[in-house]
């Protein structure tokens, strides 16, 4: 059984499976939308108490203010429930506690339950750690939620994949623990973070880190290069500790459960489509990873070269991906060539090369960068030829 997060609105936009694109005002107005966000309680904040607040979602959304929701009686929590038809973990947490992120907590209490997604009618769920009698759960004066736009035209969204060059992933840091009680962490849970090594000039870590788990090589195109990623979620580091190396961090997005042992490093995940830059420079490269190695590249997905800022390579660059030879004579078996009327002639030694794509620059880093295709005539592979052309 899927968990749906009833306080949000997921943003689902494009067809890509590692990446959003908004190419246009038309398409933006036809794909985009608002989404929730549960900030938390903050009851305790005098601006809280003191504003009505609007009484609905709809208005909540045309305000661009929060609205409180969930706010939960005392109850009781018995050790173990029943599972009826329909139930999901997030379903059950939130009747019980009043809170449904604290799904993860009770899935800790059920070890042999090994895929959250999936319990099954009369099935016996702890609730709370064994030997552990009925409970009195406090009231709750439920979560702010507050609306937050999705992707903005003319952007680039990583919402699933990700990837890290050698320097990237030599600087990424491991959840190594939480003083939370629970095995799997969600939004708002704190975690800590060790760093082994910073980037250079970089004396702590700042800012939002993406979570992540390393894709095998057998999930990947033979040849690729780098490291392809699956994008978990998304902390916020709060403070640093020099001589542990490690950050305390703010869990702020899970697309899955987080666990100890998961990897964090600076991915941007959103990156604006400038316009074209003219290049100063002639520079000859390949096209080393792809998000999708297991699918054909096309219009509007992402590539990456292994050159960057110390190449000279600039955002709004295009690169020109050229292909040459006979494709006849490359993709066709020898007995379909035979079906020809005549014997062909000897190849050149060499073919001219023939453009396939366009792509331009939307994310670089000092020695790689990742490339959105514009336009595509033939779907691209890994390790064709990119070029950078002076005054185009």
């Amino acid at each position: 059984m899927i968990m749906r997060r009833t306080i949000e609105r997921v943003l689902l936009l494009g067809a890509l499976s590692g990446a959003t694109f908004v190419a246009s005002p038309e398409r933006a107005r036809a794909q985009d939308d608002d989404y929730w966000v549960d900030v938390g309680d903050d009851s305790r904040s005098p601006r809280s108490r003191d504003r009505g607040g609007p009484s609905s979602l709809d208005e909540a959304t045309r305000s661009g203010q929060g609205m409180r929701l969930g706010q939960i009686a005392p109850r009781e929590i018995p050790p173990s429930y029943a599972v009826r038809r329909g139930d999901t973990l997030w379903d059950i947490t939130g009747h019980f506690y009043g809170n449904p992120y604290e799904w993860p907590r009770v899935w800790s209490y059920n070890p042999e339950i090994t895929n959250p997604h999936w319990i099954y009618p009369d099935q016996s769920v702890r609730l709370l750690p064994e030997g552990t009698p009925t409970t009195i759960a406090a009231p709750t004066r439920g979560s702010r939620v507050v609306v937050r736009r999705g992707v903005e035209t003319g952007t680039v969204f990583l919402r699933e994949q990700g990837w890290l060059d050698e320097d990237a992933l030599e600087t990424a840091g491991v959840i190594v623990g939480s003083p939370d009680d629970h095995m799997m962490l969600s939004p708002f849970d704190q975690a800590y973070v060790r760093f082994d090594h910073l980037p250079d000039g970089q004396s702590a870590p700042q800012g939002e880190y993406t979570i992540f788990r390393a894709i095998e090589a057998g999930q990947r195109t033979e040849g690729e290069e780098g490291t392809l990623v699956r994008i978990l979620g998304a902390l916020r580091i709060d403070s640093w500790d020099s001589e542990r190396r490690t950050a305390r961090a703010t869990i702020v997005e899970a697309l899955d459960p987080i666990e100890r042992g998961y990897q964090v490093a600076a991915l941007p995940r959103r990156f604006e489509v400038v316009p074209p830059e003219r290049s100063e420079i002639d520079l000859d490269t390949e096209i080393v990873a792809t998000l999708n190695p297991t699918e054909l590249v096309g219009d509007q997905q992402i590539v990456f070269v292994p050159v960057g800022e110390e190449a000279g390579v600039r955002v709004g660059h295009r690169f020109f991906v050229v292909r040459a030879g006979d494709r006849w004579r490359e993709e066709l078996a020898e007995s379909q060539r035979q079906a020809a009327t005549i014997d062909p002639p000897a190849e050149p030694e060499e073919y001219p090369d023939e453009v396939i794509a366009e792509a331009r620059v939307v994310s670089l880093r000092p020695n790689s960068a990742g490339l959105l295709v514009t336009r595509a005539t033939v779907p691209i592979s890994i390790g064709d030829r990119a070029q950078l052309r002076r005054g185009y």
